[in-house]
């Protein structure tokens, strides 16, 4: 099976999260060069693109906020002068705030999360098939979220901008397919890593949640991050070339649908 990705391209929005550092290191590791976001883990993005350069990789790092259009398109317009061209776009985007019932979120807080879990990854997308369609070749892959399918305490807006961004893939896929663009969503369930660190050390209520989604996933145990970036080196690869408009669950079957 060829997971070699050498020569190609990927840009990684959201490259310096938990999962998205993963996913971006996994791509390095392919043979891909990278161009990555942060907005404020600036220390894990640079842990990545040193990684990536040991591999002989080339490396862009950036501070962009995705959720501000004409941020996210002069971004990709730079990574794409810089590096040449772009093969993929790997979407890591998303909010990290904390669990909390949907009574208890501030209004004030709906459109920022909103924006940040679905409007960023738009932008991301709207800006990179300005490149992807003229060379007739391309890979979306946007990181979602088993809780869209299934609902889940705790997360009522994140869950609706994620089951938006499915449904947005499957329409763009079909616009994009004669172009030989695929895209997907890789759906993550319960995962090690920051998020649920935090959840963990907020008090018994927190560690009782975490507890209670390993029970609800029939493998018993969390997902690793290094297992949902496999997922997105397989559909960035030639091997994936046949995928498209899926929302693949890497959830320990979360979901089985």
């Amino acid at each position: 099976m060829n997971l070699d990705l050498s020569g190609q391209v990927a840009l990684v929005p959201g490259g310096s999260g938990g999962i998205g550092s993963a996913v971006a290191s996994a791509l390095a590791e392919a043979g891909a060069d990278l161009a990555i976001t942060y907005r404020r883990n600036r220390t894990r993005a640079e842990a990545v693109a040193e990684r990536a350069r040991a591999w002989g990789r080339r490396v862009r790092v950036s501070e962009v906020d995705m959720a501000d259009r004409l941020a996210a398109a002069q971004w990709v317009d730079e990574s794409v002068a810089e590096l040449g061209r772009v093969d993929m776009l790997a979407s890591c985007l998303g909010y990290d705030g904390t669990f909390r019932l949907f009574a208890e979120l501030p209004p004030e807080e709906w459109q920022h999360m909103m924006a940040q879990q679905f409007w960023a990854p738009v932008n991301a997308c709207h800006a990179v098939i300005r490149h992807m369609v003229p060379q007739k070749s391309g890979r979306i892959i946007a990181l979602g979220s088993d809780g869209a399918k299934v609902g889940q305490s705790g997360m009522a807006l994140g869950n609706a901008a994620n089951a938006g961004i499915m449904g947005f893939a499957k329409s763009l896929a079909r616009e994009l397919a004669r172009h030989a663009i695929t895209v997907n969503v890789v759906c993550a369930g319960p995962t090690e890593g920051p998020t649920l660190d935090a959840l963990r050390s907020s008090g018994d209520t927190g560690a009782k949640l975490v507890d209670a989604a390993i029970r609800t996933i029939p493998m018993k145990r969390l997902g690793a991050a290094e297992e949902l970036a496999a997922a997105f080196v397989f559909l960035a690869s030639t091997q994936g070339g046949y995928i498209t408009g899926q929302a693949i669950s890497v959830s320990g079957g979360l979901t089985m649908s």
